[in-house]
């Protein structure tokens, strides 16, 4: 018989809401997403706004459909109170930090209708374990690459959080040569590595072209990615070896190249930790936040 509910999953980003409806412990329903732009440096108003329409537009779209919505499950960067739902960030959210959701949302659901929040790399590690569940056995870790460096691990899969619902531990801020290892392992980093090199890249241009140059042969922007490697193997070894990691994935969208650092990472870490590489990085954290 047909459930007569849905609930809403959201994937907040710094420059889109990701939305979509979803079934509980399932994930997203197909045909369903919606992106919505938003400015984590705008104002409150805009930064309201936007989650309001992301919102507002699937609960319409499930009353269309003739559903009602039990829940919205959110996926979303720290700092921030998980168990509260409240925005605590300094570095992007400014303008609406101490603000609830609940409270952002106001009339746009109901009063019954439930809250939950995940950090978004450990959405990410919920949801590549329920659809997989041999990752449940072990210790098992996930990597983000992408604009900085996130990490989150799973012992027999219960995800290790810290007090305040963020990954137990973490990657970007450890130590390393003159600065910490998300100098050396990041989006920024590989601009850097290859201008560095001697490469040049057109205004507009990203990490996107320097992969695809890589891809044709251009030592330099091979050579930058696997820098980034070698930098990750060297700085994460020790604490995947402290925590026991079996089994680590990469995602994210500098992951998407993981193939042109893949020797230097897998050579670094050893044959001790299995790599694999999360390819939808947007459903897996969906269907981690339809487990909340």
């Amino acid at each position: 018989m047909r459930s007569n509910t849905r609930i809403i999953l959201l994937d907040v980003g710094g420059t889109f809401v990701k939305a979509s409806l979803g079934i509980p412990g399932t994930g997203a329903v197909e045909g369903t997403f919606t992106h919505t732009p938003i400015s984590s440096d705008g104002t409150a108003e805009e930064i309201e706004n936007a989650f309001r329409v992301s919102v507002g537009g699937r609960m319409k779209a499930a009353a269309d459909e003739g559903y009602e919505v039990s829940a919205v499950c959110v996926a979303i960067p720290g700092p921030f109170n998980y168990s509260e739902g409240i925005f605590l960030m300094k570095h992007k959210f400014m303008s609406v930090y101490g603000k609830s959701f609940r409270e952002i949302l106001g009339d746009i659901i109901a009063p019954q209708v439930r809250l939950a929040f995940v950090h978004d790399v450990n959405g990410v590690l919920l949801g590549a374990m329920a659809a997989d569940s041999s990752l449940r056995n072990g210790n098992v870790a996930v990597s983000t690459f992408g604009t900085g460096l996130g990490f989150a691990y799973a012992v027999d899969g219960q995800v290790q959080e810290s007090e305040t619902g963020s990954p137990a531990k973490g990657l970007w801020n450890v130590p390393y040569m003159d600065g910490i290892l998300e100098d050396y392992v990041s989006r920024r980093a590989i601009l850097r590595f290859y201008a560095e090199l001697g490469g040049c890249l057109a205004e507009g241009e990203d990490v996107k072209e320097i992969s695809i140059r890589a891809r044709r042969g251009e030592s330099d922007a091979l050579e930058a990615f696997r820098l980034a490697g070698r930098h990750y193997a060297a700085g994460a070894k020790e604490l995947i070896g402290t925590l026991g990691i079996r089994h680590l994935m990469f995602a994210g969208q500098i992951a998407k190249s993981f193939d042109l650092m893949e020797k230097e990472i897998r050579d670094g870490l050893g044959e001790a930790v299995s790599i694999s590489v999360l390819d939808d990085i947007q459903g897996t954290v969906l269907i981690g936040a339809a487990s909340l």
